[in-house]
């Protein structure tokens, strides 16, 4: 008896399986107002269920015996089942069954793009809406793209988005000053991240006209320095409104120099006394090579206002100064010449005056001795005119360059600490 059981069990497991694995499942992505054309099976037969993305259990029948149930919908003549424009509440998935044979024919799966036209806008600059046939005055919802902590996305998804603009008047309070509308467009000024969403125009009727999605985007700046020169940094809001993270090239650790608009105390001592706040500006002074990193910039939210990527060039010698050295150095190069070539002629007259010697000695005679002390006061006397001036020429120069050098260099310090001050 048990080995029957078994055997029946089976038997409508492998049945429940093949039926299952028979069904179709289709996922189809509509636009907002959109009419989706769905292919049922011909006859009296055919049978639509509606399971909505936000209610997963409740089933909404939309047709039953070949015969509409929702006043929305209607038959085409081709058959199909036609869901005309389509929004957020039509998303989910439809049961089509063929009610012959109890079988599911198909799942469709259809998702709703909230928005027909998506643009990005960075954060601080401004997003308009362009009103092109709407008859005003309008009315205005927003539904953010950004889910609450203590909601689920289908709870966020189920809530009728508010309204922020009503009559041409501004109702909402984060958007007084910042939003104004003409018969041509609507303009948001000063964009943040919590304006990330989908903004839908209503006409005068109340009936929807558009929907268009504003995506924010944190900047991204790249900025190369010269090293000892002060680098200003655009923050996008006062300083006040932000908070700054620091995270230097050489060991990746992120440091906050700016918490709440204040410069925390105290700091990296490679960084004390030289960054300033002013209005909407980082200023760093004296920058170093060790500055290069990243300053990543948030509102006191928490979210991406901007990300700078700062890199700093090796320090190098003003122009001036290089060709002055190098003036210097070619002069120094000049005297060189001058000293080889003159010891160069010295050692030639001295072997010239040791074959002279050699040859009043092999004479033996008596005014050879005079002969031969003559040519011996020559190189000693142009050793003492010629070759220690051209010496002491050499290393006075070789001495004025490296003075020279060092002033260029302290001066350009001093010039830099005058700057800062």
């Amino acid at each position: 008896m048990k080995v029957i059981s078994a055997a029946v069990l089976s038997a409508l497991f492998c049945t429940v399986v093949s039926a299952s694995l028979k069904v179709k499942e289709e996922n189809r992505t509509a636009f907002f107002g959109e009419d989706i054309h769905i292919d049922v099976p011909d006859g009296n037969a055919s049978e639509v269920v509606f399971k909505p993305r936000t209610n997963r259990s409740s089933e909404v029948v939309l047709l039953r015996a070949g015969q509409l149930l929702k006043p929305r919908n209607r038959i085409n003549s081709l058959g199909h089942l036609v869901l005309e424009d389509v929004q957020e509440e039509d998303e989910g998935m439809y049961i089509i069954k063929n009610n012959n044979n109890n079988s599911t024919v198909k799942h469709l799966i259809l998702i709703v793009r909230d928005c027909a036209l998506e643009q990005v806008v960075k954060y601080g600059e401004t997003y308009s809406i362009h009103l092109n046939h709407v008859d005003g005055p309008i009315t205005l919802e927003f539904r953010s793209s950004l889910v609450q902590a203590n909601q689920t996305e289908i709870q966020h998804a189920a809530e009728p988005p508010p309204v922020v603009l009503y009559n041409q008047t501004v109702v909402a309070e984060e958007y007084v000053g910042r939003l104004s509308v003409t018969e041509k467009r609507v303009v948001l000024h000063s964009v943040r991240m919590t304006d990330e969403g989908s903004f839908t125009v209503l006409d005068r009727e109340g009936k929807v006209r558009m929907r268009n999605c504003l995506n924010v985007r944190e900047h991204q700046n790249f900025l190369r320095t010269n090293y000892g020169g002060n680098l200003k940094m655009k923050l996008y809001l006062h300083h006040s409104n932000v908070n700054i993270v620091y995270r230097p090239k050489s060991h990746n650790q992120d440091q906050v120099i700016v918490d709440q608009g204040v410069l925390v105390t105290p700091l990296d001592p490679l960084l004390e006394g030289r960054l300033v706040v002013e209005g909407s500006e980082l200023i760093m002074k004296k920058v170093h090579v060790a500055d290069s990193g990243l300053f990543k910039v948030t509102d006191l939210s928490g979210y991406p206002v901007a990300h700078v990527y700062i890199e700093v060039n090796a320090y190098k010698l003003p122009p001036l100064t290089v060709a002055i050295l190098s003036l210097v150095g070619l002069i120094a190069f000049m005297l060189l010449v001058c000293l080889l070539s003159c010891l160069y002629k010295m050692h030639k007259r001295n072997e010239k005056s040791k074959k002279l010697m050699l040859i009043a000695q092999q004479a033996g005679k008596g005014d050879g001795e005079a002969f031969r002390q003559e040519p011996q006061m020559e190189p000693l006397l142009g050793e003492r005119i010629v070759f220690w001036p051209l010496f002491f020429c050499f290393s006075f120069f070789i001495l004025v360059s490296r003075e020279m050098y060092c002033f260029f260099f302290w001066a350009n310090k001093f010039l830099d600490q005058l700057a800062v001050v």
